[in-house]
């Protein structure tokens, strides 16, 4: 009985911390998925100032679908084209205020907010901001965007 009781708690010590440890390696995986997903998010709105489309594409699954700020749906394709068409020129675009939601080792939501500042057509300058919020999915070892959702803000007077 002497050899059983350390035994026993030693078994029952290990079990209690087992949970422990495997929470903090998930909080180390979501730590290194948040920070990921916000470093892809800050590429894809610096890859707009460019007309990126390779960048884009590379963010977003062949499957995609999203909500631009007007409303419409939006595929992959049509957001590609989006950008090929802008005929604004954008000279910064900066996300703020990032919030990223680990609902899974594989499944994550990012919602933040975009202010963009360029010159439209016409040349007159504009700055506008967008809410927003993108799920993305691990498959196959790569993070793709496969839903999107954006609002323009109205103007600040």
């Amino acid at each position: 009985m002497r050899l059983f009781t350390p035994l026993l708690v030693i078994t029952l010590l290990a079990l209690a911390a087992a949970p422990c440890a495997h929470a903090q390696e998930s909080s180390a995986d979501s730590s290194a998925i948040k920070a990921k997903l916000k470093e892809m998010e800050d590429a894809w709105v610096k890859a707009l100032i460019n007309k990126d489309q390779p960048t884009v594409a590379n963010f977003i699954a062949d499957d995609f679908a999203g909500f631009s700020s007007e409303g419409k749906q939006a595929t992959k394709s049509q957001l590609l084209d989006e950008i090929k068409n802008e005929p604004n020129t954008l000279t910064s675009s900066a996300n703020e205020n990032m919030d990223v939601h680990v609902y899974g080792p594989n499944l994550v939501t990012v919602r933040g907010t975009t202010t963009e500042k360029g010159k439209d057509k016409d040349g007159k300058q504009f700055t506008r901001s967008y809410v927003w919020v993108d799920t993305w999915m691990e498959r196959n070892g790569k993070w793709e965007c496969i839903a999107e959702g954006v609002m323009q803000l109205p103007k600040k007077k």
